[in-house]
């Protein structure tokens, strides 16, 4: 209410009275008390954003690390890459099988192996994109002279790693691939004797498209057999032909009755 002297006909200017601030219990007032709740909200707010971004960020390290090092590696430019040593062998080695009979083929590679093209370089060839390699399986007709397709005469397992049918020419061979375990790679494999006849199989030379998450890693293996007994000279005589020296290493040679 605005109040002016009795007898005085000039209006006082009326002072406006602000309604006091509300206590609170524990005697600051409602202003303060509010501000400093909005002030911790807004802290934690914060803190809550800057967490969420970290982990964010964090993550997203994590997925573009985990993409590179599982990557496809892109072979050399003009071949390059790496060039190694392996070994494989049958298994019972012998002249002659029963139908029904089975040949095992066992090999082994070591995850540090030596670099043939620079034999100073010893490479630790861990995570591989894959090692394949492929068996030539030829029937030896001693009418004709001539190599036939023999794939079919044989029923195939897998032990470790795997056979994969190949995509051309299938009647006449078989690819296989080997398993990566902790300290090599390993492949056992068996055929089951299915038809009689003069069989020659021919192992080649392994494949690795490379390292995942690293280029310019990609080997290929100059495969060879460890057999003592080979039987190449049933080969030849059912063919008529000598053998050279990189089918030495590879062929191995046998009846089935």
């Amino acid at each position: 209410m605005c109040l002016a002297t009795q007898h005085s006909n000039v209006s006082m200017p009326c002072k406006v009275m602000s309604a006091p601030s509300r206590p609170s219990a524990n005697g600051c007032s409602y202003k303060t008390v509010t501000h400093n709740r909005l002030k911790s909200l807004n802290f934690f707010n914060n803190m809550a954003t800057k967490l969420c971004k970290f982990t964010l960020l964090i993550l997203a390290s994590w997925l573009f690390l985990f993409a590179q090092c599982n990557k496809e590696p892109s072979p050399c430019s003009g071949g390059g890459g790496y060039a190694f040593l392996a070994t494989a062998e049958w298994s019972p080695q012998q002249e002659s099988y029963a139908v029904g009979d089975t040949l095992f083929l066992t090999s082994t590679i070591s995850k540090t192996i030596t670099d043939q093209i620079n034999t100073s370089i010893i490479v630790d060839y861990s995570n591989s994109a894959g090692i394949g390699g492929d068996l030539s399986i030829k029937f030896l007709d001693s009418i004709t002279r001539q190599p036939l397709p023999g794939k079919d005469s044989f029923q195939f397992l897998s032990f470790v790693g795997n056979f994969q049918e190949r995509t051309f020419n299938q009647n006449q061979g078989i690819n296989f691939n080997y398993y990566e375990s902790l300290s090599n790679y390993q492949f056992k494999g068996a055929l089951i004797c299915k038809k009689k006849g003069i069989y020659g199989i021919g192992i080649q030379n392994l494949l690795s498209r490379g390292l995942r998450g690293k280029n310019c890693t990609n080997a290929t293996f100059n495969m060879s057999l460890v057999n003592t007994l080979k039987n190449l000279s049933i080969w030849e005589n059912a063919l008529n032909i000598t053998i050279d020296s990189d089918g030495r290493q590879k062929g191995y040679a046998f009846r089935v009755l």
